[in-house]
């Protein structure tokens, strides 16, 4: 009998550290970073902590998204979905997906927040997974500055 129980305390044991070292395995795969907006056109990309993902920079554009108005709370919000974001630069390129809300604020600025989620990749970025949130303000002349942070790491 206490040898019975003894074998299932180690056999427990052993599948907690087993889980434990896969959890700490697959969480350390996924890495924060930040993708900001430069320009008219342009990104770059910041690693927050450490992982595979290294800084890169380039062009960023948008496309294909509907938009719908709705009042919340008495206030008017424009809601973008599927706005797909590219952003290209010397990693490779990465795909995100997004949904967004809208304020309009007196004297032509407009600000926004919202999520993104990963689609695809190509170089550095294929076969990732992950997403987060974003937030910007578009200027009264038409520049939008904008900054998105995330998880992301392999499938």
């Amino acid at each position: 009998m206490t040898r019975t129980i003894v074998a299932l305390v180690v056999v427990a044991a052993g599948a907690i550290l087993l889980a434990s070292g896969a959890t700490a395995s697959s969480s350390a795969a996924k890495q924060r970073v930040a993708i900001t907006g430069v320009g008219a056109s342009g990104f770059t990309l910041t690693p927050l902590t450490a992982g595979a993902l290294k800084a890169d920079a380039g062009s960023a554009s948008f496309c294909c998204w509907t938009t719908r108005d709705l009042i919340r709370d008495g206030q008017a919000i424009g809601v973008t979905n599927g706005p797909l974001m590219t952003v290209t630069g010397k990693n490779g390129a990465l795909v995100a997906k997004n949904r967004m809300e809208w304020l309009e604020v007196p004297g032509g600025y407009s600000i926004f927040t919202g999520s993104w989620k990963v689609v695809r990749g190509t170089g550095d970025y294929a076969g990732l997974v992950g997403g987060g949130r974003v937030a910007g303000i578009t200027l009264p002349g038409g520049l939008t500055k904008w900054r998105r942070e995330g998880v992301i790491g392999p499938s």
